[in-house]
């Protein structure tokens, strides 16, 4: 017997009641306005902590309310289930009210030491998978009931925005503890959010309820969403318009003027996105400097940018999306050089030949490989292209198992702090996006960086930490793409924010 089945088997025998609850939502899921999103990779988990893989962050996002709630371009965070809060005037304590009378999707109370379980487990517990942005958070106290106290160990202006970020999400100390971690991770029976948890097939879809105890009157507006895996975005597309999706996530951008040209609504969001072919630094032949800037100058960004985005993305000139606070305006595009490229290739020494990993079934990364395979075919350098399916894709760029892949990330907020800590922070527990990229002095910069109040001062690091990571090619940064999806008309209210989430997804509506 496997662990899933030891887990259904247990709940049917000795707890009659949490099934009962989860057969009542399965009912209540059956309304009339229910939100299927479409998306080209499969939930891995549903434990905020656990994660930084795309679909898992978009879907937790339904689900756990945060301390704070940010607008649908990230500008600004206000009031989410904290109603107030105060910064001590050195900058390292920060103290938040949440409001009265909060309650988890069972009706159970959601307190401040609900809060505080919360951030202690994404901080600090052993397998947290994205405690980087935290590290000045060094104890977290729940006050009293409605009180938690947050103190740091060194001025850290990114703090608040922080607070809002889908791994922030509350999450149920009874509810966690009672089922532990694995249990958790695949059926969380309480939830804090807009939308409570219904089921969970895995490789298919995430279903989820409206939360009738959601702390903002009147919302959700939503009877339920389904979160479904579509492994091919054009079949996302034509499932739109056959009315069994109301959304689907990342259109491929050639076809968005052909979609709206033949009635389909597509929509192209701004986003704080960078689109890499990421590079292996601990292995041959990225682990050598020469090579990866053979690689680079062999490169024509503009073209892919062109025949990739059709005009929706922008070509990259730094690891930064131009969306980002403190993004190097001075920086130009890498102008391809084929002599150039070929006489680092020489002085490199290595083996002229690599293979590119790519998540098979995304029409913009088979766009963008055939480019790179091409262009650098004409410096000397075999590319041989693998379409791998996504979760395979993951497993191998974690390990380390790879040369190079095609793969995307995002900044959460725009404060580049953890955008850097992210994808360049050697230190940090995911070795730079898993590129195993390390630099002393870029390392030290970004922990400076982070806790400068003078915006001047922030600005000098953050430009010396882009410059370098371009000179040194820690990443082969491609384009700066915009989110895209196609959505059904009936769908009003649907925003997605620069951080990869549904801003004001309890506002959402299906209409008519």
């Amino acid at each position: 017997m496997d662990r899933r089945s030891f887990i259904t088997s247990s709940l049917a025998a000795g707890f009659g009641l949490p099934l009962l609850s989860q057969l009542i939502a399965r009912a209540e899921a059956a309304g009339t306005k229910i939100l299927r999103i479409g998306y080209a990779a499969p939930v891995q988990t549903l434990d905020p902590i656990k994660t930084v893989f795309g679909s898992d962050i978009i879907c937790q996002g339904l689900m756990y309310a945060r301390l704070m709630k940010a607008n649908a371009d990230q500008s600004e965070v206000g009031p989410g289930l904290a109603e107030s809060w105060v910064i001590s005037d050195d900058g390292l304590t920060y103290t938040f009210k949440l409001r009265e009378g909060l309650k988890f999707s069972d009706g159970s109370a959601l307190t401040a030491d609900d809060v505080a379980f919360s951030f202690s487990r994404m901080r600090f517990q052993k397998d947290t998978a994205y405690a980087a942005p935290f590290q000045p958070l060094v104890t977290i106290e729940a006050v009293d009931a409605l009180t938690v106290k947050f103190t740091l160990d060194r001025k850290f202006p990114p703090f608040l925005k922080l607070c809002e970020i889908w791994n922030t999400g509350i999450v149920s100390k009874a509810n966690v503890t009672a089922l532990g971690d694995d249990a958790f991770g695949t059926s969380p029976t309480v939830t804090s959010g807009p939308f409570k948890f219904v089921e969970w097939k895995t490789g298919d879809r995430v279903v989820l309820a409206r939360n009738d105890n959601y702390y903002i009157p009147g919302l959700p507006k939503l009877d339920g969403i389904e979160f479904i895996f579509v492994a091919d975005v054009n079949t996302g597309v034509s499932m739109v318009q056959a009315a069994e999706l109301e959304v689907s996530m990342g259109v491929p951008f050639a076809r968005m003027k052909e979609l709206a040209a033949a009635g389909v609504t597509v929509v192209s969001e701004p986003s704080s996105a960078t689109y890499d072919m990421l590079i292996n630094h601990a292995a041959e032949p990225f682990s050598n400097l020469a090579f990866r800037q053979a690689v680079s100058f062999g490169i024509d960004r503009g073209v892919i940018n062109d025949a990739v985005t059709a005009g929706y993305g922008t070509a990259a000139t730094s690891i930064f999306s131009p969306k980002l606070a403190f993004f190097d305006k001075g920086m130009t595009l890498i102008a391809r050089d084929v002599e150039k490229a070929k006489a680092l290739l020489a002085q490199s020494g290595m083996a002229p030949s690599f293979e590119l990993l790519t998540n098979a079934g995304t029409t913009d990364e088979d766009k963008a490989a055939v480019l790179i395979q091409a262009q650098l075919a004409e410096i000397g350098i075999t590319v041989t292209v693998s379409a791998v399916d996504p979760g395979q894709v993951w497993t191998q760029l974690i390990a380390g198992e790879y040369q190079a892949q095609l793969n995307w990330w995002y900044n959460e907020t725009t404060d580049p702090d953890n955008a850097v800590r992210w994808c360049v922070w050697g230190a940090g527990d995911n070795k730079s996006y898993y590129t195993r990229y390390n630099n002393d002095e870029v390392n030290t910069l970004i922990d400076a960086a982070a806790g400068e109040a003078d915006d001047a001062k922030r600005q000098d690091m953050y430009r010396k930490i882009q410059r370098i990571c371009v000179d040194e090619v820690a990443q082969v940064a491609l384009y700066h793409p915009t989110w895209t999806s196609a959505r059904s008309p009936a769908v009003t209210g649907l925003v997605f924010d620069l951080g990869s989430q549904y801003a004001a997804i309890d506002a959402v509506d299906i209409t008519g």
